[in-house]
């Protein structure tokens, strides 16, 4: 073979091979194109679901925000549920329930609670007695009911002491609650065999000679009876403190 033969076949070659490559980049160049097209949707959907997805965290924030706004002020409406420089009667003499809101569940809205107690002792001495604090109890049986504590403007220094139960209907237990000026300390100062009988004599009193020990319970006061009387049906509550003083209960069923 020539040389002149030989360079044409070598120039044949590199031009095959040139276009050969201009082929392929061609061919893949529209593949490219498209590769970069679906990446560029991709990355505007992408755009779009955050931009979507933004507005749904920002009012779940909000919710979040508003929910301890709300949960802030029942609380702070929990704690100014009992007047300004109250003294605690009702808190006091009620006991420590397990779990005060399935109470409130069973009882009336407090605002409707308190004026139909207030109406009661208003009608019953023909005054406005102010009104001092609240607690919520339970009987034997399980049934809810708040107790109201009012200042007796016809008796200094004492106070009426009115249940209110699940029906908004207002009863008064105690028209005349004195508050000792100095009440007990945790010691006990009466033994317990001391404190049932102080008990059971009132519960005789106010039952007859039938009144028998139901239940007994210990309460932020100090000892709390129930008797009853199976003739007629009724029962008695007292609360027996530690100093042994006499603290007349309401009576619900």
């Amino acid at each position: 073979m020539s040389i002149k033969n030989l360079t044409l076949a070598i120039s044949a070659l590199f031009l095959s091979g040139c276009l050969v490559l201009l082929l392929f980049l061609a061919t893949h160049q529209n593949a490219l194109v498209t590769v970069h097209e679906k990446i560029s949707s991709f990355s505007g959907f992408e755009s779009i679901v955050e931009a979507k997805d933004k507005p749904k965290q920002e009012e779940e924030n909000d919710k979040n925000e508003h929910g301890i706004i709300e949960a802030s002020m029942k609380e702070e409406n929990v704690k100014s549920h009992n007047a300004k420089n109250f003294v605690p009667i009702a808190q006091h003499s009620t006991h420590n329930l397990e779990n005060n809101a399935i109470g409130k569940s069973n009882l009336p809205q407090f605002e409707k609670a308190l004026t139909a107690a207030q109406k009661k002792v208003n009608q019953d001495n023909h005054s406005e007695n102010k009104y001092n604090d609240y607690g919520i109890d339970s009987t034997c049986q399980g049934v809810y009911y708040y107790i109201f504590t009012f200042k007796n403007e016809k008796k200094p220094d004492t106070f009426y002491r009115v249940t209110v139960n699940k029906h908004n209907k207002a009863e008064i237990f105690d028209t005349s609650y004195h508050v000792a000026d100095n009440p007990p300390n945790n010691a006990p100062c009466i033994s317990p065999q001391e404190s049932e009988v102080i008990a059971q004599k009132y519960a005789t009193d106010n039952l007859g000679n039938n009144a028998s020990l139901k239940q007994v319970k210990q309460s932020k006061e100090g000892m709390y009876y129930t008797f009853s009387n199976s003739k007629t049906q009724k029962e008695c509550k007292v609360v027996i403190n530690k100093a042994g003083d006499v603290i007349q209960q309401p009576a619900l069923k």
